[in-house]
């Protein structure tokens, strides 16, 4: 790829504008489809036409995806009890009734490519869906774990399933009015025996409900898709031989069926086995773990064989739900340690589960909703598919399934509880209650439904396949939206989730490590010379964990700071504006605080009640920077060509390693990785890199504050229209003004700051890379990029006469907070990861660390709660041996410049 390519790609990323073009296409889709009558219609040919189908067919899936998008991001704010493929669900239900009420001659191509995907033949339906998602659930399994209960996840998914499809059929036989054939029963009683677990897994997760546990649920619905899929074919083949069709179905006895179901079963696991093998072998010739190349063609790999295994299967006359199964748990068990990036592999399968998931319960949804309403699908006499009573009869046999499960899960219950590794009756309870429907059942629905309206025109036979599937996505959502969000309560009420009296030590424990390391934070930014002024009332107001630190623990987390910084950068931090309010807190006086109330310019830290518009100022100009002659000097014309191109080489290499230097402090959490700080940042060095290739100097800070300025021009504009749009009367000009100033301001500190500490991140490494050789010297040219980076300091340094030294001081400290809260939550991110802690356990505070951070950036106050006075501070600076000396000194120093001020 080369420089412009990347340049091009990170560009997008960072802005975001390759999804506002996609939502600008979007928009243009709602124009009738080719092929609507019209005036001017004129003829194609049928070739022409079936193009324009197989174009149309593209948008629906991806616009699904935008829905899904909408939809997680409300529900991840505003509704996180509701499953996010429920909500799908109703959405493709939505869609559907829709597009089958628009008439044929007004649909847009948005209407006729759902209409495409909700005709799709049934065997492609399970092409597309089952083998990504069936590979997911495998390979996320724990194989240990999984092995050692083997003998209780074959029970739950062979003769359970086989005795809950007879049950299933068994009610849907003699209790539903239908006549269903009695092949057709089972058949339904074994897409209903298919579990997934989705909902639920991460619901466990989160709890940090018991290993074992999670592993019978996960394990459970691992097997039983494969084992329902078996039963489904078996049974599925003996009622399409019932339509009479000469070569659809087959007429299966008792012993050919035990056969079909060994064909099946057996030689599902010796394909995916055999493929799993395969791709062992693969993967370790994919052994370069320093080549990118070499990690993406193993994902390729893993997705590939994935789909060929499952057409392999069936193309065998075997399973190929099976297959992929011992594909995913081979390739865990053998290949696992082969592989060169594990992430890239988890975030591959993660988003892969996320486009299948999104697209099967929409379109499910889509023909569910299309069911209900299309007028071509209905009795003779116009006797609709759909009667009143059908809906009523749906919650019946959502209850009997329930009541089912319960029997099955302690009907075998005194033989899993001593087999395997075990079970409780709470966890039995918990099983029978979260079995829902899903995934695997829609598809497999879903296929009998378009294989029946493929092969047959007969009105019965279409009805059955018609209700099967109105029952099976009905029982979907209602699991869905009934036990999924009940689960927390059951398993809570069930004692499964409840923490021990050592598991809240624990807790307890860790939440004191991590004020200690955020302590420890703090005291390297007082070190660092960007913070060396921060005020301790706003971080003691924006980062509560802090409040109530103690002079030793102060103590503590320098001593550990000098401990763990190398002797050569070892900076003392600056203590002055920290140490008055942790020594002696309740020696302040009541007219001290008066006094530091009346300095305020607000209340006491109102964290913005009204939203802030977020806007960059135009900075100071460069021209009016003072410049030094360091620039003359640099580019004297006396110097050799062969030292310029030698500098200018070294000036790219500079440029890439301040890249990395920003991407550096996105991992830190010192800058954000979004917004217009880090647009502004890349955006610059992409300007400077143009000067660079062309022979110029570095300039990347009069690049920063060109990009400022275009940003400050354009957005200064839109906001004013909005005021004048909205008739944002209670904001007055001058105040709509002041705050995008204050915002500008801020903007442009954490600018100088990120700016500052990327160069001297750039520089180290510069040197030590240039120094490696063992000379120990530099070149003419490195030392020319290094003069040339201690001068964008400089001018970067001077930006900050143009501002008042208070506010300044303000805008580092919130900015300081933001450093401390981020790195706090990386620090629980972290036990999580390392397993020491349960996802809901670390969720919980990093959903508080949140919180803290977007009340520090909507922060406006000037001052905060219990600030001193200068001279206040002196006195209560603590005299002992461990303080250090210069701190009474600078103090002593800052009361007399406030006196001198008073004075002038």
């Amino acid at each position: 790829m080369s420089t412009t390519d990347k340049r091009v790609r990170d560009y997008c990323l960072r802005t975001n504008i390759d999804l506002i073009l996609i939502g600008i296409v979007v928009a243009g889709y709602s124009y009738p489809v080719d092929g609507a009558t019209t005036e001017n219609t004129t003829t194609v040919t049928h070739e022409e036409s079936q193009a324009e189908v197989a174009v149309h067919a593209v948008f629906f899936p991806w616009f699904a995806q935008l829905l899904g998008i909408v939809v997680y991001y409300v529900l991840s704010r505003y509704a996180r009890a509701i499953p996010f493929t429920a909500m799908m669900f109703l959405i493709g239900l939505a869609i559907g009734i829709a597009v089958e009420l628009s008439p044929n001659e007004t649909k847009n191509v948005a209407a006729a490519s759902a209409d495409i995907w909700m005709q799709i033949p049934g065997e492609l339906l399970l092409m597309i869906f089952l083998p990504g998602l069936l590979y997911v659930d495998a390979y996320g399994i724990d194989v240990h774990l999984f092995f050692k209960s083997f003998s209780q996840v074959f029970v739950f998914a062979f003769p359970m399933v086989l005795a809950g499809t007879a049950l299933t059929a068994l009610v849907a036989y003699y209790i539903f009015p239908f006549q269903w054939p009695f092949d057709l029963c089972m058949t339904f009683g074994a897409i209903l025996s298919a579990t997934d677990p989705v909902a639920v897994a991460v619901l466990m997760n989160e709890l940090g409900a018991p290993p074992r546990l999670r592993m019978h649920i996960s394990g459970e619905s691992l097997l039983n898709d494969g084992s329902a899929y078996v039963f489904f074919n078996i049974f599925r083949a003996r009622f399409l031989y019932d339509l009479m069709i000469p070569d659809v179905g087959q007429n299966i006895g008792w012993g050919e069926g035990f056969k079909l179901f060994f064909q099946l079963s057996l030689g599902g696991v010796c394909i995916g086995t055999a493929f799993g093998i395969g791709t062992v072998l693969v993967l370790h010739m994919l052994k370069h773990r320093l080549s990118g190349e070499d990690s993406v063609n193993q994902v390729v790999l893993s997705i590939s064989v994935a789909y060929l295994t499952f057409f392999s299967s069936e193309l065998s006359g075997c399973s190929g739900i099976i297959g992929v199964l011992f594909l995913g748990l081979t390739v865990k068990a053998l290949g696992e340690n082969l592989i060169n990036n594990t992430q890239l592999m988890t975030h591959f399968w993660e988003i892969t589960e996320v486009l299948l998931n999104t697209l099967l319960f929409t379109l499910a949804g889509c023909v569910f909703g299309g069911m209900l309403v299309d007028s071509d699908k209905q009795h003779e006499g116009n006797e609709a598919i759909f009667e009143p009573q059908d809906w009523g009869y749906l919650f019946v046999l959502f209850l009997l399934l329930l009541a089912i499960r319960f029997f099955l899960i302690f009907a075998f219950y005194p033989l899993i509880s001593v087999i395997g590794i075990g079970t409780s009756w709470q966890e039995a309870m918990f099983m029978s209650y979260s079995g829902l429907r899903g995934a695997v059942g829609l598809a497999l629905a879903l296929s009998l439904f378009a294989e029946v309206y493929e092969i047959t025109s007969d009105a019965m036979y279409r009805e059955f396949a018609s209700k099967v599937f109105f029952f099976t996505g009905g029982i979907a959502m209602l699991t869905l939206i009934i036990n999924a969000p009940t689960c927390a309560f059951v398993l809570k009420k069930l004692g499964l989730v409840t923490p021990t009296e050592t598991r809240l030590k624990i807790m307890s424990k860790y939440r004191r490590r991590m004020i200690q390391h955020s302590l420890t934070e703090y005291v390297r930014l007082l070190a660092d010379e960007r913070f060396h002024d921060l005020d301790f009332t706003v971080v003691r107001e924006h980062v509560p964990f802090l409040r109530d630190v103690t002079y030793e623990q102060l103590k503590a987390a320098v001593k550990r700071h000098e401990e763990t910084t190398p002797p050569r950068s070892y900076k003392h931090p600056n203590l002055v504006n920290v140490l008055p309010y942790i020594y002696s807190r309740d020696e302040i006086s009541e007219g001290e605080d008066r006094k530091a109330k009346k300095s305020r310019d607000g209340s006491i830290c109102r964290r913005c009640n009204r939203k802030s518009l977020i806007l960059v100022p135009r900075l100071p100009s460069v021209k009016k920077i003072p410049r030094n002659s360091a620039r003359g000097s640099i580019w004297d014309l006396r110097k050799s060509e062969e030292t310029k191109m030698e500098a200018n080489e070294e000036r790219l290499i500079f440029i890439k390693a301040l890249r990395s230097a920003y991407h550096y402090l996105i991992e830190k959490g010192e800058v954000e990785s979004r917004g217009f700080l880090p647009y502004s940042l890349f955006k610059s060095l992409d300007y400077a890199l143009d000067k660079a290739a062309r022979g110029q100097p570095l300039a990347d800070w009069e690049a920063l504050v060109a990009v400022s300025n275009s940003i400050s021009s354009h957005v200064t504009m839109v906001l004013l229209r909005v005021k004048r749009v909205f008739r944002l009367s209670s904001i007055s000009i001058n105040e709509f003004h002041a705050e995008l100033e204050h915002f500008g301001t801020l903007l442009l500190v954490q600018e100088v700051l990120a700016f500052i500490k990327a160069h001297e991140i750039a520089e180290k490494a510069f040197k030590d890379l240039s120094q490696g050789d063992g000379n120990g010297e530099l070149t003419q040219a490195e030392n020319i990029v290094l003069q040339e980076s201690v001068h964008q300091i400089r001018l970067a340094e001077q930006a900050f006469d143009e501002f008042d030294e208070k506010e300044v001081q303000q805008i580092k400290s919130h900015y300081a907070c933001n450093i401390i809260l981020s790195r706090a939550a990386a620090y629980y991110e972290r036990l999580s990861l390392q397993g020491l802690m349960s996802e809901r356990e670390a969720g919980e505070f990093l959903e508080e660390v949140e919180q803290n951070i977007l009340h520090t950036k909507e922060c406006l106050d000037s001052s905060h709660a219990g600030e001193l006075s200068e001279g206040h501070k002196l006195k209560m600076i603590p005299d002992d041996d461990w303080s250090p000396l210069h701190l009474r000194q600078r103090m002593a120093e800052n009361v007399n410049e406030v006196k001198k001020d008073i004075d002038e």
